[in-house]
């Protein structure tokens, strides 16, 4: 934990070690964080409201002054319906581990970027610097730095201006 950040009541933290909140950041109430295998690395003035999901099993890195609104969930992993060979795949996760597939891939959001109400990014994804995505967004692919991107699937709409204030 770094320095004057702020944690809220009812949050959660899953593998506690595997996570990292630097300088100023605030968890509000009823957050769960899951540090799962790969990390959870969230950074300076980052502010993530009530009720969101943070997994952390393909590692999540949130940058400096990113903002991630109410209901949001970031996964970095999740189960895959087939092997590499194309055989089936149960799609619980409790089921024995030879009978399951969990494919996980990193996911970035980038300094200044702001998520929405409710939305859900999917593993493997990179949210570029300044990047917003409207709420209910589902990202399930790249979002460019300073683009905004709504809708299910989140598209890009147009483009945002940088602002002023340098790192």
């Amino acid at each position: 934990m770094g320095r004057g950040v702020a944690i809220g009541v009812g949050v959660i933290f899953d593998r506690p070690r595997n996570v990292s909140i630097d300088d100023y950041s605030h968890i509000d109430n009823y957050v769960q964080i899951e540090g799962g295998s790969g990390g959870v690395e969230i950074g300076r003035y980052v502010h993530v409201a009530s009720h969101c999901l943070i997994q952390g099993d393909g590692i999540v890195k949130i940058g400096d002054y990113a903002g991630v609104a109410s209901g949001t969930r970031i996964y970095s992993s999740t189960n895959y319906f087939e092997d590499e060979r194309g055989v089936g795949k149960r799609m619980t996760p409790l089921a024995p581990e030879e009978q399951i597939r969990i494919v996980a891939k990193p996911v970035t959001i980038g300094n200044d970027a702001f998520l929405g109400v409710n939305c859900v990014v999917l593993p493997g994804v990179t949210i570029g610097e300044g990047a917003v995505i409207g709420a209910h967004g589902l990202v399930i692919e790249d979002v460019l730095p300073w683009s905004i991107a709504v809708g299910v699937p989140a598209k890009v709409i147009k483009k945002r201006p940088k602002h002023p204030y340098g790192k």
